[in-house]
């Protein structure tokens, strides 16, 4: 039972992170049959009306659920009530009057139609990924305002806290106010993109990063609560937080060079950009060790499921696949195309996955309801339908993009038969959404019939099982190399474009061969880390020394 009241406060956020969830996953399918067949929605609905919906979806239910999350936690940490119980129940109305008003001007992209006022967009702004206009902006910074008086008159003062809740509390005020420059009108476009990535890319590669490390770490100390895991997250917090400073700023030069800046950004941004998950790495590995000598067993399965999703989608598909295109001789040819929804996808999996632990993690308590095997065996099952279903949709993102690289940067074919050269793998996009979807379905059923109906189930406890390779940490370091390798495979896949076999001599069978053995490798290995992680920490009384 949670121990105050006011974390019973968290729930409505949690609502809407979970029904934005849908609408993301909706209009993603959208998006597939349009990869499938164009034609069946044309002039039904827009594709770039459905990809503005899937991309804000996943932005404010990330926020949402961040909200719920805090606002459970902060009693927790600070051992009182909630300051400003009033002020909360109106950011769950603004958060509301935010989603359903900018949601409902994105239909006014497609005719043009907009309100202006003091030179100012007002319904929507039609940037990627900041297409809400200044109206929403306006009300996104009061509740932002809100929140933060709350959470500050709330938690003890700062000297006490543990640096992975200074961590998320900066994070998340970095992010909202890495939201200005984002919406600040330009009538030059090349300013206008230039500001739209500070926002776009020092949100993922700097504030997110920094919210979720401490996010994760803050799970991790209430998972394993002995003071060691404290020490180690407080170690590499610290690291995390350092890297986010310099290497995700640098990183972003990556992104400068296409809209105009000097050739140099490139390297510079494709060096660095790779740098930030090292820390989270090693400090979920450290606690695992810290977990092994206590014996220890975890009833809410399902959350550290999610915590292990965060850290192997973090691994492949932040930092390996960005290494992957984002080197100079390798971003070239991936730019502008499906080899960028590959390493995109991945990423942004992990703040989901991030995410979702958290809403599981508070879920029990907040309802007074053990953790049965129901709940655990549908949140389990979510999770590995929205894993395997993530990885087959990414990697087959990725190997479409490299067969799309002949035919657009080198032929300049046109759109048609780039369609066409990429249709297989759109079905292999759609099947792997279709999994994910199935897997969100389970979690959405493990979720509202804690929060809907008696659960009377006997509390879960992990089943014995025999030691094997998939249930202990064995060999994680080989796994590790290997991925590393693959990875490095996959950069030469891409490289390859350059060469005078595939240019001259038309060997397309080099950068094929070798962007499938990367691409399906690294899947292959982001499942069996999965497996040993999870299960390993599932079954506490098998977990190993890395």
């Amino acid at each position: 039972m949670a121990k105050f009241r006011s974390q019973y406060l968290a729930l409505p956020f949690a609502l809407v992170a979970v029904v934005l969830f849908f609408v993301q996953l909706i209009a993603g399918g959208l998006l597939a049959v349009y990869y499938i067949s164009p034609d069946t929605l044309s002039g039904i609905v827009n594709f770039n009306l459905l990809r503005t919906y899937h991309l804000n979806a996943l932005l404010f239910w990330l926020f949402s659920a961040t909200f719920a999350a805090v606002i459970y936690a902060v009693p927790v940490l600070s051992g009182r009530e909630l300051w400003g119980q009033g002020l909360v129940k109106l950011l769950a109305l603004a958060l509301i009057v935010f989603v359903v008003g900018a949601f409902a001007s994105f239909p006014l992209m497609q005719k043009g139609e907009n309100v202006w006022a003091f030179g100012q967009p007002l319904l929507y702004e039609g940037k990627e990924y900041v297409e809400a206009g200044r109206i929403w902006d306006v009300l996104l910074f009061i509740g932002f305002i809100i929140f933060s008086l709350v959470v500050l008159k709330s938690l003890p003062p700062p000297r006490e806290w543990p640096l992975a809740l200074w961590a998320l509390v900066m994070g998340a005020a970095v992010a909202f106010f890495l939201y200005i420059p984002g919406n600040i009108f330009f009538k030059s476009i090349p300013a206008s993109e230039y500001f739209r990535w500070w926002t776009v890319h020092y949100w993922v590669e700097g504030a997110l990063e920094v919210a979720f490390a401490g996010a994760f770490g803050l799970i991790l100390m209430l998972v394993i609560p002995v003071p060691e895991v404290r020490k180690v997250v407080d170690k590499y917090i610290f690291y995390d937080v350092v890297l986010a400073a310099v290497s995700g700023i640098l990183g972003q030069g990556h992104h400068y060079f296409w809209i105009g800046t000097p050739t140099f950004w490139i390297l510079i941004g494709g060096v660095f950009s790779v740098l930030e998950i090292v820390p989270l790495t090693l400090m979920a590995l450290e606690a695992i060790k810290i977990a092994k000598k206590g014996k220890a067993r975890f009833a809410n399965v399902p959350s550290l499921y999610y915590m292990v999703g965060i850290l192997v989608f973090g691994l492949i598909g932040v930092a390996l696949l960005g290494l992957v295109q984002t080197w100079p001789w390798t971003n070239w040819w991936e730019h502008g195309t499906w080899v960028t929804p590959l390493h995109g996808h991945e990423g942004m999996m992990a703040f989901a996955m991030g995410a979702i632990s958290l809403l599981y993690f508070a879920l029990p308590d907040l309802t007074n309801k053990p953790i049965d095997r129901t709940f655990v065996s549908w949140g389990k099952k979510a999770f590995w339908l929205m894993f395997i279903g993530q990885i087959i949709l990414a990697t087959s993102f990725g190997l479409g993009g490299v067969r799309q690289i002949y035919y657009y940067w080198i032929q300049g074919a046109p759109w048609s038969t780039i369609m066409e050269a990429r249709f297989p793998f759109a079905v292999g996009i759609a099947f792997g959404g279709g999994l994910v979807f199935i897997g969100y379905l389970y979690m959405a059923a493990s979720m509202l019939r804690h929060l809907l109906f008696p659960v009377s189930g006997e509390p879960y406890e992990p089943p014995k099982v025999e030691r094997n390779f998939l249930n202990t940490l064995d060999g994680i370091p080989f796994l590790v190399g290997i991925a590393v390798f693959l990875a490095l495979v996959g950069a030469a896949g891409l490289w390859s474009f350059s060469s005078t076999a595939v240019l001259v001599h038309g060997n397309l069978w080099i950068p094929y061969a070798l962007s499938a053995i990367s691409y399906i490798g690294l899947a292959v290995v982001a499942v069996l880390l999965a497996s040993k992680f999870a299960r390993t920490l599932e079954y506490g009384h098998h977990i190993e020394a890395v």
